[in-house]
């Protein structure tokens, strides 16, 4: 996905879905420890990236990539510096010292922050589960997010363990080819789907998922979507996903205190 260099900017966030393509090579516990390990360290001694935080789907085998790792940046224009560039896709962690595309997928994305529901104000620390909204919507940035301000109140109102909910609208994205040719590496002419334009990030302060939570959001919080805004909104343009904390690096900061 092609991009305005001048919309990369002001506070965002890095998304990044992954999954092992060459599992006879590298196996979950080899992956996580270079994740954890190099590859977040590396990141967190940059200049631009203070806090990061990896989950694992847990809604089952069907997911298509089940790892995320987010990164939320003061400025998301730090990804368009030499010094985000030069992040290492090599390790002596990695079969044959990588890169590590030849042994995992990733979704990479650049999203702009637009609105923070705080109500519970609890803070850093108490994020356990995030259910992942993804929507393709044709409508302006202030409707939708009335729209979803309005909505949560109502529809989240009560629902046990939810925390706050994060709005975005994606900025940039890019393949696993698409990474490959970044770094200079040869890549293949694959085409990539446009992802959904929003992404509502759901945290909970529980690590236990409960069915209640896709509900309430699928059911009530999003069903009336169409009706409210005046508009067709298809299956294959909504995205949902529940994922597990599995670990915090850095300072844990989430937007906590950002108003907007």
């Amino acid at each position: 996905m092609g991009s305005n260099v001048a919309d990369i900017q002001g506070p965002g966030l890095l998304f990044v879905n992954s999954k092992i393509t060459r599992p006879g090579l590298i196996d979950e516990d080899a992956f996580f420890k270079w994740y954890d390990d190099d590859h977040i360290v590396e990141i967190l001694q940059t200049s631009g990236i203070q806090s990061a935080f990896r989950f694992k789907d847990v809604t089952g085998s069907d997911a298509d990539r089940p790892f995320l790792a987010m990164y939320p940046m003061k400025d998301i224009a730090f990804t368009q510096t030499k010094e985000f560039r030069n992040i290492s896709v090599h390790s002596e962690m990695l079969p044959h010292g990588g890169p590590v595309y030849d042994i995992a997928d990733f979704d990479t994305r650049y999203y702009n922050l637009v609105q923070v529901i705080d109500p519970t104000k609890k803070g850093r620390g108490s994020v356990k589960s995030v259910v992942v909204a993804q929507y393709s919507l044709d409508v302006a940035d202030d409707e939708f997010k009335s729209w979803l301000e309005r909505r949560l109140f109502e529809g989240l109102a009560g629902t046990s363990g939810h925390l706050r909910t994060t709005m975005y609208k994606l900025v940039y994205a890019r393949s696993n080819a698409q990474s490959r040719a970044l770094k200079g590496l040869s890549t293949t002419n694959e085409t990539s789907e446009r992802p959904p334009l929003w992404l509502v990030v759901h945290e909970f302060e529980s690590a236990d998922v409960n069915p209640e939570w896709l509900e309430r959001l699928t059911s009530y919080v999003y069903g009336p979507l169409a009706y409210d805004l005046g508009i067709k909104v298809r299956p294959s343009a909504q995205k949902h996903g529940v994922f597990r904390l599995v670990k915090t690096r850095g300072q844990g900061d989430f937007f906590h205190g950002v108003d907007m």
